[in-house]
């Protein structure tokens, strides 16, 4: 291969800036083998988990969560259960990892290699290796906003939850969901930037999107406290790589005011043979992330297997604010004091299977993002983030009997030491109901310690000027 044939778009002073491909500087070449080694560990998936689910997947009944976990991964190599690691600068001890690795790998390479004037190829490859995969992340990234996952409506519970009691990752998400076009506007920006690394020529713009729009997500993360600074971070790093580039030529045209004629290396594809299989990987990986995708994500916006909300609809007619106007405990009446730690402040019966209500008594506040669960009574995102002693239950209604047996939603065990989230969980109330009137509930029944509860729910309708809710 000639140096004409792969030295694209040159003129007629480009004698000098071929030289200045075909012949790197030596702080170059030792940049480059640094850079090659670092990027290539960010950019492939390194853990073996990883690997085997991506081998034991069903691929003809797929969900829009598998295609999504094959693009969501970045390094995870050491787990810092200290606060600075979860949302602090300790979160990317993984990458200074990783770089003392290229330095080291790079400092091995030097030796071995000493006479290379250049690294083309290998920058070409690479440059593709950042490009898709910044391509594929953003792509799945953008979709669960798009479709309105990521970030959804307030449930009723939250909106009877003071604003003191509702973190500040969870209020800033809150004020996302409650205008889902912006959220689709947020999630189509990231996938357009997405689809744009997927092709050359486009690959500037698709970068600086993909720069401007994860460096927003960076910033909002480290201010609320939200804890995908790291992974957002990981773009930003990943697009700032890709628009290196350009700097030279955007300096010289922009600050210096000169021409510019850009001087680019490209292996020439000049057979069936290379063509083919290039075409076959490219518009594979397009179709599979943006075809295959949207088509699942709306199936699952249709059928709704696979959301943070629950889905089991609630029983009918409660759907609501409740006060609680008589409470009962092992048969001794409790009446209504905000520091009392047995009674029941308020309830809330949600449109799904899911009743909530607060009582004075403290519960471990969820700090998670409510990852999509496939069970309704592990889909936590009506609780992460929420305080002031709003507990949050799944119930199962049996409608011939009268009967509702809830169960805990909180996890039982604190982060780092092994979750409850997918355990099974055990009946914490069961409850006999009945409904006198389209506004009263009536509940009697036992916790799980066998004492004793005897309560009364009076429907209220209150005006909410955020949410208007259906009647």
């Amino acid at each position: 291969m000639t140096a004409e044939s792969i030295i694209k778009n040159s003129s007629e002073e480009t004698g000098e800036l071929k030289d200045d491909i075909l012949n790197w500087k030596k702080y170059q070449l030792i940049l480059f083998r640094i850079a090659f080694i670092f990027f290539v560990l960010m950019c492939i998936p390194l853990s073996g988990r990883y690997y085997t689910t991506l081998f034991s997947l069903d691929w003809f009944n797929l969900g829009y969560r598998n295609i999504t976990n094959i693009g969501r991964f970045s390094p995870n190599i050491l787990n810092i259960d200290t606060e600075s690691g979860r949302w602090g600068w300790a979160s990317y001890a993984d990458w200074a990892l990783l770089l003392g690795v290229a330095i080291v790998g790079a400092g091995i390479w030097s030796l071995i290699e000493r006479k290379r004037t250049n690294y083309n190829l290998l920058y070409y490859w690479l440059r593709v290796l950042v490009r898709y995969r910044v391509a594929v992340g953003m792509i799945e990234f953008g979709f669960v906003k798009v479709f309105l996952i990521q970030m959804p409506l307030p449930p009723i519970g939250t909106l009877h939850t003071n604003l003191g009691d509702i973190t500040a990752q969870k209020l800033f998400w809150l004020s996302v969901g409650i205008i889902p076009w912006y959220e689709v506007f947020l999630g189509f920006i990231e996938v357009i930037a997405g689809f744009l690394l997927f092709f050359r020529k486009t690959t500037f713009i698709g970068a600086l999107l993909t720069v401007a729009a994860s460096a927003n997500i960076v910033y909002v993360n480290f201010a609320y406290d939200g804890g995908v600074h790291v992974y957002s971070t990981y773009f930003v790093l990943l697009g700032a790589f890709l628009l290196i580039q350009y700097l030279p030529d955007f300096w010289k045209l922009l600050i210096k005011e000169q021409d510019v004629s850009p001087v680019r290396y490209y292996p020439s594809f000049d057979s069936l043979a290379k063509r083919i299989p290039r075409f076959i990987f490219k518009y594979g990986i397009i179709f599979l992330f943006v075809v295959v995708l949207s088509y699942l994500h709306i199936q699952n916006r249709l059928h709704n297997p696979f959301i943070k909300e629950p889905i089991t609809p609630g029983l009918s007619n409660t759907t609501g604010y409740y006060e609680v106007i008589e409470f009962s405990y092992n048969n001794q009446s409790i009446t209504y004091s905000p520091l009392d730690t047995l009674r029941w402040q308020d309830a809330v019966f949600e449109e799904y299977s899911t009743i909530n209500f607060k009582v004075n008594k403290p519960i471990d506040l969820d700090l998670e993002n409510g990852t999509p669960q496939p069970k309704d009574v592990n889909r936590n995102w009506e609780l992460t983030g929420i305080a002031g002693g709003r507990q949050y239950y799944y119930y199962e209604a049996d409608t011939v009997n009268k009967v509702l047996k809830l169960f805990n939603k909180h996890k039982t065990q604190k982060r780092g030491a092994g979750s409850s989230r997918n355990k099974e969980p055990e009946v914490a109330y069961t409850f006999h109901y009945e409904m006198p009137s389209e506004s009263i509930i009536t509940l009697n029944g036992v916790n799980n310690n066998n004492d004793s509860l005897s309560i009364i729910l009076q429907k209220r309708k209150p005006d909410y000027a955020l949410i208007p809710l259906k009647d």
